[in-house]
């Protein structure tokens, strides 16, 4: 393994992205930022996302994940629009305003191929991002086949864990999330080899409750007794599939593995546009869910969306989503209606549920 003097690299003026803002005990909203132009039509109903300076993102967002770091090889980061300095600048500005900006890696369609004997490579190219553009923590965002591709598995937890340490030195606190579709938190899932090899090491996990069309949830507890499955595209039992899937991963039974309430978030699409279902009709069934979480001695530490961008962008027929996600959400988040507040309304909805 190589190894390469950071000092060399390392930005000797205390700007504003030199910080690593905390978010240890924060709730916390986090939205992706696209890190390329929006098209006429990128939309899964056609609509356009919004081309937003990383700098404008809304304050609701506490979390800014950076949409992506790929590559063959060992996989990088650049900006799309953006010079070096300007990016960092921008990130300085969130960090100034105490609000973290992760580089997320993987996305969707990215080939992620990772090699034994790459671990050292591999974190001192993060070190080389966190150091050129100020980045607060990696997002684990790999998707299908890249989950466990090669030695992804083994040489992408082995270069975090190294990464941590290194700016733990320095009394830094580097973030390590992860993304997961949520079909692969199953016990046997895809992703619990990063959860085990990540223990003591990871932040939070923002599972994605979105995409997954038919795939739920079977609680035997449901339907008088009788069970029932809760799919995440039923949009009828929405704070259902919210509140069962969450209770399920937070306390590791119904078959899928365990994430600390505390160390939990829920991932959910802007609007229609942002995936092809998940999207939550009705605002109340989120501040529900988590209310009935909260009652049960699980809150959780925040949401997830996909995207920022298309928090801002604009329906087929041009009409603007104006925020929704953040609007909606956001005063759950970071205000009026903390998830920690067990309200009477929340009281009444656990009485209904028995």
């Amino acid at each position: 393994m190589s190894n390469i003097d950071f000092t060399l690299m390392q930005n000797q003026a205390s700007d504003a992205a030199s910080l690593m803002p905390s978010i240890a005990g924060k709730k916390i909203l986090m939205g992706f930022w696209h890190n390329w132009p929006a098209g006429p039509s990128d939309g899964y109903q056609r609509g356009q996302f919004a081309n937003i300076a990383l700098e404008n993102v809304p304050k609701d967002y506490n979390v800014v994940a950076v949409a992506f770091m790929k590559g063959s090889g060992i996989p990088t980061f650049k900006p799309f629009n953006v010079s070096d300095a300007e990016f960092r600048r921008q990130v300085g500005v969130l960090n100034s305003q105490g609000r973290a900006v992760l580089i997320s890696l993987g996305g969707a369609d990215a080939h992620i191929e990772l090699r034994a004997g790459q671990e050292q490579p591999l974190a001192n190219e993060i070190i080389r991002l966190v150091e050129t553009y100020g980045f607060d923590g990696l997002d684990i965002d790999l998707e299908q086949s890249a989950i466990d591709f090669a030695a992804n598995k083994t040489v992408l937890p082995a270069a975090l864990k190294l990464v941590k340490d290194h700016y733990a030195g320095q009394g830094k606190h580097f973030i390590i999330s992860m993304a997961p579709e949520f079909p692969y938190l199953t016990t046997s899932g895809k992703y619990v080899g990063y959860l085990q090899a990540l223990e003591g090491y990871y932040d939070f996990i923002a599972p994605q409750f979105y995409n997954q069309g038919g795939d739920g949830v079977w609680v035997p507890e449901a339907n008088n007794g009788n069970g029932a499955w809760i799919a995440q595209n039923n949009d009828a039992l929405k704070e259902d599939f919210l509140y069962y899937l969450t209770e399920s991963l937070v306390t590791g039974t119904r078959g899928f593995t365990k994430i600390p309430a505390d160390k939990f978030v829920i991932g959910l699409p802007a609007n229609i546009d942002a995936a092809a279902t998940g999207y939550v009709i009705d605002k109340n069934a989120v501040g529900n869910a988590m209310k009935r979480l909260a009652v049960k001695g699980h809150p959780i530490k925040g949401l997830m969306t996909w995207s920022v961008n298309w928090d801002n962008g604009t329906s087929k027929d041009r009409v603007p989503y104006n925020w929704e996600f953040s609007r909606r959400y956001g005063p759950l988040i970071n205000g009026v209606a903390a998830a920690t507040q067990v309200s009477d309304v929340a009281m009444a909805d656990m009485a209904r549920q028995r």
